[in-house]
C-alpha cells in the first residue's frame, strides 16, 4: 500500500518544497534542487523495493488486470447462459463459469508466474465463447431467419461442452502439480513403519 502512495507523495512534497522554498528565498536554482532532493527522499522512504521486486509486481499488477478482463467477459457470458433453454448447454456454461475462477485462484496460487500468459489465452478463449454464444442466442430466438437451425444449435451446444470440460481439464492440470507435492508431503508426514522387535 505504502508503495502506491510514494509517487503522489513525493510529488506533493515536491511541490510544497519548491514554493516553501522560492517563497523564503527567491531562488530559481535552490528551489528545484532541493524539491528534487525531498521528492526522491520521500520516494524512496516510501517504496524500498528494489528493481526485480518493482518488475516482479509490474507483472503481477498486470496479470491481475488480465484476470479482471477474462473475469468480466465470463461474468457476460454467465448472464447471458442463464437465458440458453439446452438444459446441457446451460449446465455446460454454467459449469465453465464454475471452472474458470477456481483455474485463475489455483493458478495464482502455485504457479503466480504464469498467471498472465493463462490469463490471456483464457481470455480469448472466453472471447469467442461469447461470440458463439451471442449467436446461438440469435438462433435460438429466431430460428426461422436461419438455414438448418437444429444443426446450429447443436454445434454452439457441442462447443459450450467443450470448453466446460477445457476449462476442467485445465483445472485438473494445476491440480497434478499440486497431487505431486501432497503425495510427497504424506511420505514425510510419518515415518515408516518400524519393524517390531520379537
Amino acid at each position: 500500500m505504502r508503495r502506491r502512495l510514494a509517487a503522489p507523495a513525493a510529488l506533493a512534497t515536491a511541490v510544497a518544497v519548491f514554493v516553501g522554498v522560492f517563497a523564503g528565498t527567491g531562488s530559481f536554482l535552490w528551489a528545484p534542487l532541493l524539491a528534487v532532493a525531498a521528492a526522491l527522499g520521500v520516494h524512496l522512504m516510501l517504496d524500498d523495493r528494489g528493481a526485480a521486486q518493482a518488475r516482479g509486481d509490474e507483472y503481477l499488477d498486470e496479470a491481475h488486470a488480465k484476470v479482471a478482463e477474462a473475469l468480466t467477459v465470463l461474468r457476460g457470458i454467465e448472464r447471458l447462459g442463464r437465458t440458453v433453454h439446452a438444459p446441457a448447454a446451460r449446465a455446460a456454461l454454467e459449469s465453465a463459469c464454475r471452472y474458470v475462477p477456481e483455474l485463475f485462484d489455483r493458478v495464482a496460487a502455485s504457479a503466480p508466474s504464469s498467471l498472465y500468459s493463462t490469463a490471456s489465452q483464457i481470455g480469448g478463449h472466453l472471447t469467442s465463447l461469447d461470440g458463439v454464444l451471442r449467436q446461438y442466442l440469435d438462433v435460438q430466438a429466431t430460428p426461422m431467419l436461419y438455414t438448418d437451425p437444429e444443426v446450429l444449435t447443436r454445434s454452439g451446444e457441442a462447443a459450450f461442452e467443450r470448453f466446460a470440460a477445457f476449462a476442467l481439464d485445465s483445472v485438473r492440470l494445476v491440480n497434478q502439480g499440486d497431487v505431486a507435492r501432497y503425495r510427497a508431503n504424506l511420505d514425510t508426514v510419518a515415518p515408516p513403519k518400524l519393524p517390531e522387535l520379537g
